[in-house]
């Protein structure tokens, strides 16, 4: 099949061939995506001989030259030399846009616009969202897993893995996972509150037996952190309810 190249990220341009079916990647193309210097090098240390071949190709001044094309597997063993993001980038675009588009029609097909597309978040709406998880993390220790933590679960709660852009259509879902995450860290914050009153009193000052009072404080925070969110959603404070609501509108 004849050679067609194909645009990654608008900013790389990736030879590929057909052969029975099965796709082979322009080396070079693929180790300037992953800023891989020497590609002759990669190919004398890494890859398997048997998934190598040679292909004459007409370079962009119109001039015959070969170029060094590599298999599927070969093509791993590259990605996996490189420690660049673009790596991961790289290897989720092949494997969940060009493979399946060739083995399915036998060729690659640039996506196109579709009309019934979903509106994607602006980048207020993504500021909006950042700013509310900001509200629910910043008073904790270990602020960012939490906040890692909460964007996790609005992730699965869309359905759309980072980093692709989140849609418009999913606000209200969002905005209800929200509500539940902040009624639980309500329910925490408190428990926490009431754990630090009961050490002082009774710890520091009376100087009470401390398995038995950490035994309480545990449970105290145990019952937080493991209460039914929907059972919460009530306790939310007004200022909360306010800005779960200018989100959801989207102001």
């Amino acid at each position: 099949m004849s050679i067609q190249s194909f645009s990654f990220k608008e900013s790389h341009n990736v030879r590929i061939q057909v052969i029975d079916g099965e796709p082979w990647f322009c080396l070079k193309d693929v180790c300037e995506v992953l800023t891989i210097a020497n590609s002759r090098r990669v190919a004398a240390e890494v890859l398997d001989d048997s998934g190598v071949r040679k292909t004459d190709v007409i370079d962009i001044m119109g001039r015959e030259q070969e170029a060094t094309f590599v298999n599927e597997p070969n093509l791993y063993r590259v990605i996996f030399r490189s420690n660049k993001p673009e790596a991961k980038q790289f290897q989720d675009w092949v494997f969940n846009d060009v493979l399946p588009s060739i083995r399915k029609t036998g060729k690659y097909e640039h996506p196109v616009y579709k009309p019934e597309s979903h509106e994607l978040f602006t980048a207020n709406d993504t500021s909006n969202l950042a700013r509310l998880i900001w509200h629910m993390s910043h008073n904790f220790r270990f602020k960012q897993a939490w906040s890692n933590g909460i964007w996790y679960a609005l992730r699965e709660v869309t359905g759309i893995p980072s980093p692709q852009p989140m849609e418009v259509r999913h606000i209200p879902h969002i905005a209800r996972e929200c509500e539940r995450i902040w009624a639980v860290i309500e329910r925490l914050q408190s428990a926490m509150v009431e754990a630090e009153r009961r050490t002082i009193r009774q710890l520091v000052r009376k100087r009470e037996n401390v398995d038995s009072v950490m035994g309480k404080i545990d449970s105290l925070l145990t019952e937080a952190s493991q209460s039914n969110a929907f059972m919460l959603t009530d306790t939310l404070t007004r200022w909360h309810k306010s800005e779960l609501g200018q989100f959801a509108q989207r102001h």
